[in-house]
């Protein structure tokens, strides 16, 4: 791993237009309920820092950034959902990959093929199980 903030050294690739923290305040939680559904509005923080590059088995160079996403409802401000993870970028591959963990016994490692261009938080979007959906082509 670098010693240095690998910021200004290290090409994030496709991961670079994610550093920094993103606030957003438009969120509904939808849950199935037996007499319908319940909506409860809700806000959101996810702060992503640089971790610099590591070394995979000697010879896969992999470039690391640090989040933690934390979601809390409007009506109490208590925090109903707080996910952490990497997103890594392995340039040779063009491979872009995620871990995340949520605090109910859940991880998930997903990655898929990106063409180089910057993800920005604006373009992730939330699937089943809480995973992120990155457009094909970004």
């Amino acid at each position: 791993m670098s010693e240095c903030d690998a910021s200004a050294e290290i090409d994030y690739g496709p991961l670079a237009g994610l550093i920094g923290t993103w606030e957003g305040n438009k969120g509904l939680d939808v849950s199935p309920e037996p007499d319908g559904r319940e909506e409860s509005p809700y806000y959101e923080t996810i702060a992503f820092e640089t971790v610099g590059d590591v070394t995979n088995a000697e010879s896969q160079r992999l470039v690391v950034a640090r989040y933690q996403q934390i979601v809390r409802r409007k009506s109490t401000d208590k925090v109903f959902h707080d996910q952490t993870g990497y997103w890594m970028w392995d340039a040779d591959a063009g491979a872009v990959m995620q871990s995340l963990t949520i605090p109910r016994a859940v991880c998930v490692l997903a990655g898929g093929v990106s063409m180089g261009q910057a993800i920005h938080p604006a373009q992730l979007r939330w699937r089943s199980l809480q995973s992120w959906e990155i457009p094909i082509g970004v």
